[in-house]
C-alpha cells in the first residue's frame, strides 16, 4: 500500500508541477517580432520520403519574422527519394538554383530558409545515427536557437514563436515542447483500441515529462519539439558524453543541461504549439520504438533511476497481487485500493494535460490503460535493458543501443 501512497504522490507532484508550467504560459507576454532571436530548425531524416514534405510544409509555414528562420534538413543517408522531395521543395519555392552550394561543402545544398546537408558518412556508424546527423546540422547553422523536430512530425503555425518566446532570460537555457499523435487514423482504417492505447501512454509520457520540468526535475522530453541554445550546446560538446548510446537527443541532453550546468529548463505549454506525430501501427514497430526507449533509461542520473526503480517496484507488486488473487481472495482489498491510488495519481496527470492540449477524446482509453499499463511498462523496461546488449531496430537499420 504505501508504493501505491508513493506512486499517487510522485504523480501528485508532476501535476502540480504541470500547473506551474501551463501558468508560466499563460502569463508570458508576447515577444515583439523585433526581439524574437534567430532559429535553426533542424529535421533528421532517414527513409522518410511519405512524409518529409509534409514536415517541410509546416515548418516553412511558421508564423515568424521573415529573415529570422531557417531550416536544415538532414539527410542520413536514405535509400528512398528522401532528398528528391525536399529538392522539389526548394525549386518549387525558388529557394535556391540548382546545385547551388552556399557552404562550399559538397554535402550541402540549397539556399536561403531551407537547406538539405547530407550525411553519407553514417552508413560507417553502429549506432547514434541520429545524433551526428543533428551535429553536423549545427555545424552549419545560423540561428540562435536550435529547434528539432522530427520528419514524420508536422508543425502548427505557431510553434517556433511560442518555444522562441518561452527563452524567457539569458538563463533558459533548454525548451521542451508539447508532443501527441496524430489521431486522425490510416486511410481505410478506424482508429482501433491498439492505436489509442498508444497515444494515451505516448501523451502521459509528455505530460508527466512537463511536469517534472515544472518542479525544477527535469527527466523526459521528445525530440520531436525541443529547443536549445546553440552556443549551449557548443559549450557542452554536443552529445558527448551520450553519443555511444543511439537514443536520448531530447533528455539525455536535456539532462545534461539541468544537472551539469546552473541554467534552466523549461516547458512550452502554450496553446497551438504542439506537435503531431505518427504512432506506428504493427506491434513488432511498437516493440522495437519502446525498446529503443527505454534503453537509455540506465544512463539517468541517479535520481531519476531510483524514482524509476520506485514505480517499477510498486508495478511489480500490483502484477504480483493481481495474479496471486485468484489463489488469495483476502487481497482483493488491498488490490482494489492500489488500482485505485493508481488511478488518482495517473488521471491528476492526465485530465488538466488533455485539456490543455485537446486531446481528451484519449481519455476515453484510459480504463483499458488502467489495467494494462502496469504489465505492459514491465515488459517494455525488460525490452530496454535487452535493447541495451542486442540492439534493435530502427530506420531500416539493426544498430547497437
Amino acid at each position: 500500500m504505501a508504493l501505491g501512497v508513493a506512486y499517487a504522490a510522485r504523480l501528485g507532484g508532476w501535476a502540480v508541477g504541470l500547473r506551474r508550467v501551463v501558468r508560466e504560459a499563460d502569463a508570458r507576454p508576447a515577444v515583439p517580432d523585433a526581439h524574437l532571436p534567430t532559429v535553426t530548425v533542424v529535421v533528421p531524416a532517414r527513409n522518410e520520403e511519405a512524409t518529409i514534405g509534409a514536415c517541410v510544409d509546416s515548418v516553412l509555414a511558421q508564423d515568424y519574422p521573415a529573415g529570422r528562420l531557417e531550416l536544415i534538413v538532414v539527410d542520413d543517408d536514405s535509400q528512398d527519394a528522401t532528398a528528391a522531395v525536399v529538392r522539389s521543395r526548394m525549386a518549387r519555392r525558388a529557394l535556391a538554383a540548382a546545385g547551388a552550394d552556399d557552404d562550399g561543402d559538397d554535402d550541402v545544398e540549397g539556399d536561403g530558409r531551407l537547406r538539405l546537408v547530407r550525411i553519407p558518412e553514417n552508413r560507417r556508424r553502429e549506432r547514434a545515427h541520429k545524433k551526428a546527423a543533428i551535429e553536423k546540422a549545427v555545424a552549419f547553422a545560423t540561428g540562435e536557437l536550435i529547434l528539432t523536430t522530427d520528419a514524420d512530425c508536422t508543425v502548427p503555425p505557431g510553434w517556433a514563436r511560442a518555444m522562441a518566446s518561452a527563452f524567457d532570460g539569458a538563463e533558459t537555457a533548454f525548451v521542451s515542447g508539447p508532443v501527441a499523435y496524430r489521431l486522425d487514423g490510416r486511410p481505410g482504417r478506424g482508429l482501433g483500441l491498439f492505436v489509442r492505447l498508444q497515444a494515451l501512454d505516448f501523451f502521459g509520457l509528455m505530460a508527466c515529462g512537463a511536469g517534472g520540468i515544472g518542479l525544477g526535475q527535469p527527466n523526459l522530453a521528445n525530440g520531436a519539439s525541443v529547443a536549445y541554445r546553440r552556443e549551449t550546446f557548443a559549450a557542452l560538446g554536443g552529445f558527448s558524453g551520450v553519443d555511444h548510446v543511439t537514443s536520448g537527443d531530447d533528455e539525455l541532453l536535456m539532462q545534461k543541461v539541468a544537472y551539469q550546468t546552473p541554467l534552466d529548463v523549461r516547458f512550452c505549454a502554450a496553446r497551438g504549439a504542439t506537435v503531431e506525430t505518427e504512432p506506428v501501427h504493427t506491434l513488432h514497430a511498437f516493440v522495437h520504438q519502446r525498446r529503443r526507449w527505454a534503453s537509455k533509461g540506465t544512463l539517468y542520473p541517479a535520481r531519476l533511476q531510483r524514482m524509476l526503480l520506485g514505480v517499477g517496484v510498486f508495478f511489480i507488486a500490483l502484477v504480483a497481487a493481481v495474479v496471486a488473487l485468484p489463489f488469495a481472495p483476502g487481497l482483493a482489498p488491498y488490490v482494489g485500493a492500489a488500482f485505485a491510488l493508481k488511478a488518482a495519481g495517473d488521471l491528476a496527470v492526465l485530465v488538466p494535460a488533455a485539456r490543455r492540449f485537446g486531446q481528451t477524446r484519449l481519455l476515453l482509453a484510459y480504463p483499458a490503460h488502467l489495467v494494462l499499463h502496469a504489465p505492459y511498462s514491465l515488459v517494455v523496461a525488460a525490452l530496454g535493458l535487452a535493447g541495451a546488449s542486442s540492439g534493435f531496430e530502427w530506420k531500416g537499420r539493426t544498430v547497437d543501443r
